[in-house]
């Protein structure tokens, strides 16, 4: 059931409650009952009221949504901190796009960063693909660091300053150009 029409059927049996009408069973309730009381109508009355001023948003399906934008003036807003992974810049632009757009992804911006000649592409020692910053990229502050997983091995994670986060959000709106034009 929807909330819609969650909403619909609450909305009709605390009506049905305010005439004193069992809304399980469609009859009256005695004429001693609880739920006849004035004051206990009244309120009932007042919730009937508040419930049909409620619009029930539609829910938006994922072929609906509209295309991904962002304004730079939305966007710089967003707090940035110490330096962050690409999935943690992605998540704070994508807390503040409305539940009716599509979300901004990981390869969406990836790609933008290539085409700015921040990130390239090269192949690692095993044959896999992955992104490192170019030297431009480095001058922004994207930079690569090794860290250690839990079972104590290395790993390569690219970084990106608050400087180079400020960058993304400050062009957010050609982002969102580039991505919509693929």
């Amino acid at each position: 059931m929807t909330d819609i029409s969650k909403l619909a059927i609450a909305k009709e049996w605390i009506e049905k409650l305010a005439n004193g009408i069992n809304p399980l069973n469609d009859e009256s309730v005695k004429e001693g009952d609880l739920i006849n009381n004035v004051h206990i109508s009244r309120c009932l009355f007042y919730v009937v009221e508040l419930l049909r001023e409620i619009k029930p948003e539609r829910r938006v399906r994922r072929g609906e949504r509209k295309e991904f934008f962002l304004s730079s003036k939305d966007a710089v807003n967003i707090p940035v901190s110490s330096p962050n992974g690409l999935g943690n810049v992605i998540k704070l632009v994508n807390g503040i796009v409305p539940a009716d757009m599509k979300s901004l992804t990981a390869p969406q911006l990836m790609k933008w960063l290539r085409n700015e000649g921040l990130m390239q592409e090269v192949i690692r020692d095993d044959g896999r693909k992955t992104n490192h910053p170019t030297e431009k990229g480095q001058r922004l502050g994207i930079n690569i660091v090794l860290e250690r997983n839990l079972d104590g091995l290395e790993y390569q994670r690219v970084l990106y300053s608050v400087a180079a986060q400020r960058f993304i959000l400050s062009n957010i709106e050609s982002i969102a150009s580039f991505i919509n034009s693929d």
